[in-house]
Parts: structure tokens; C-alpha cells; sequence
């Protein structure tokens, strides 16, 4: 009868223990299994991929990992070491000009309440942001100068609490193992890698970019000593959140892995990105302006017939590798 009641109790405190303590790793090798929380127009592709946003619809668009993660033993507690990785490519119509980058968040629920796109990337609006109410937590790679939030060019990296006004940021690039930094461009359609660590103990965040085929560098390029244990509730869901207005574009995450208390596990066997699409509103530009090049040429008599066919052969060769830069 004893023994009886020791199981009776055990099942008892089974059963009342909180589902989040289960939850502390998780790893997507692409997302074929559609095991996320969507919302806006942010969607999973046929090929595996998740698409925060696309270059049809000018909105935002966010994915949160579906259960929420246990990062604190009480609500005044400190908060555990976490890690995470992901690959991203951001591909925009226009190879000059994209918008607004994408963020990888850590927030107190899945729905971001009043969010608006444009350059509050999902998160915030222009009540809200900056408010030590919001407990938020973002990495973001911004394509868009904000002077506002006090950007400091349109292709950086930043370390956001509560807000938009990154407490830490510099230009997107990597260090390589001979301290020399290599510039990369957030929207250029490569595929990267970041890598975000939290050190519960010594309260220090750091941050690493680099193409996928580099991997992770000794160096991070960003790295600050901040108590991340006020802004953290005990539990807290995780996830990406990004916008595209005015230029349309496509927001890609082709793996995710996170992991409290310990190291992310490394991604592998990624989904593949399509090749890239052809910008019409290009091609038809430089079509125009050969075109009408052409005519004043003609009709001012400055080019003679063999001048004009070798004109005409060299201007038909820019358009095709224009066009071939552009796929």
C-alpha cells in the first residue's frame, strides 16, 4: 500500500511539472516538418525553406518556435547561458535597394501586439518602442538606414533591448584569423550564418556573421557585457520577425538551431535556395535607355554604319550580363 502511494504521488508531481522545463533544445534542418508558429505572410516554401516575407506583399511577417523556453528558475532569478544559429539569405527585387532586414527575437509571446513594418521590422510601432514593458531581446541585420534609431549606415548588425535603438551595433561583416575584417553585403542574396551566445554567468552577449562556406570565426563581431536577467521573463518564446516596405523582398531562414545552457547543435544537409529571380522593372530600364540612346545616335549622324553595328553588339552584351547578374 506504501509503495502504491509513492506512485500515486510521483505521477501526481509529474503531471503538475511545467511543460517548459521540457524544452530547452531544438534544431531545424530546414522546415519541412512545419513545427512553427506563423503569422503576417511569413510561410513555409515547397522546398523547405521558411520565408519570413516575399517581394509580391509589402507587410511584415514573423516565426516563433511553438513552445515557450525556460530561462530562469524564478522571476527575479538570473538568467541561464543560451545559444543559437541560423542561415539566412536576403534576396531583394532591386540590387540596389532592399527592405527592412530581418531580426532574431526573444520575446514574452509569440503575437508582437501592434507591431508595424516599414522600419520597425515587425517588432514595435512608435508608442512602444523603447519601453522597458516590452521585454524583448533581437539581433538585427538591418538593409535600411533609420536615422531615427540611430542607424549608422544600411547594412549593419545590432544588439536591440527593448528597442530599436541597438545598444551595440557595427557594419555587417566578419574578422578573419588574422584580425582582418571582410565587409558583407546583408542583402545581396548570399548565403550566411549567424551565430548569437549568452553567457549567463559573465553576462556577456556576442555575435558572429559569416558566409556559410567560412563558418564560425574566432572573433565575434560584436560583443558587450550585459545582465540580460531584467529584461528576461522565466519563460519566453523565440523567433525571427522581419518587414519589407517600400521594397519588396525575400526574408529566407534555411536552418535554425537553439540550445539553453549549452552549444547550439550545428546545422546540416540545408535546404537549397532557387536561383535568382529576374528584375523586370531592370531589365526593362536598361532596354529604354539602349533604345533610346540609340535613336539620338542615329539621328544626330554621329555614328557611321560599321560604328553603329558594333554599338548595337556591345550594347546587346551589357543588356545580356546585366540580365545574367540579376538571375
Amino acid at each position: 500500500m506504501f509503495f502504491n502511494l509513492v506512485i500515486l504521488v510521483a505521477l501526481f508531481l509529474v503531471d503538475f511539472a511545467p511543460a517548459s522545463c521540457e524544452v530547452g533544445a531544438f534544431i531545424y534542418n530546414g522546415f519541412q516538418s512545419g513545427n512553427l508558429s506563423l503569422d503576417g505572410i511569413a510561410k513555409l516554401t515547397s522546398n523547405d525553406l521558411l520565408l519570413l516575407t516575399d517581394s509580391k506583399t509589402k507587410d511584415q511577417g514573423h516565426a516563433f518556435y511553438p513552445n515557450p523556453i525556460h530561462f530562469k528558475n524564478s522571476p527575479n532569478g538570473t538568467a541561464f547561458s543560451f545559444s543559437t544559429t541560423f542561415v539566412f539569405s536576403i534576396r531583394s527585387d532591386y540590387r540596389s535597394m532592399s527592405g527592412h532586414g530581418l531580426v532574431f527575437i526573444i520575446a514574452p509571446q509569440r503575437g508582437l501586439q501592434g507591431a508595424m513594418p516599414n522600419h520597425y521590422l515587425g517588432l514595435f510601432n512608435s508608442t512602444n518602442n523603447g519601453n522597458r514593458s516590452n521585454h524583448v531581446v533581437g539581433v538585427e541585420l538591418d538593409t535600411t538606414f533609420t536615422e531615427e534609431f540611430g542607424d549608422i549606415n544600411e547594412n549593419h548588425v545590432g544588439i536591440d533591448i527593448n528597442g530599436l535603438k541597438s545598444v551595440a551595433v557595427h557594419t555587417a561583416g566578419y574578422f578573419d584569423d588574422t584580425g582582418l575584417f571582410h565587409n558583407l553585403t546583408l542583402a545581396s542574396g548570399q548565403t550566411m550564418q549567424v551565430w548569437v551566445d549568452y553567457d549567463g554567468s559573465t553576462k556577456q552577449i556576442k555575435v558572429t556573421i559569416a558566409p556559410l562556406h567560412v563558418g564560425k570565426t574566432v572573433r565575434s563581431l560584436l560583443a558587450m557585457k550585459y545582465d540580460l536577467s531584467p529584461i528576461l521573463d522565466q519563460n519566453m518564446y523565440v523567433g525571427f520577425s522581419s518587414s519589407t516596405d517600400p521594397v519588396p523582398t525575400h526574408h529566407y531562414i534555411l536552418g535554425w538551431s537553439f540550445k539553453i545552457n549549452g552549444k547550439a547543435q550545428e546545422l546540416s544537409q540545408l535546404p537549397r535556395l532557387g536561383r535568382r529571380e529576374e528584375s523586370r522593372f531592370l531589365t526593362i530600364t536598361l532596354t529604354l535607355i539602349s533604345l533610346v540612346l540609340l535613336v539620338v545616335a542615329i539621328l544626330s549622324g554621329s555614328l557611321c554604319k560599321k560604328e553603329e553595328e558594333v554599338w548595337l553588339s556591345s550594347t546587346r552584351l551589357k543588356i545580356g550580363q546585366a540580365q545574367a547578374q540579376l538571375r
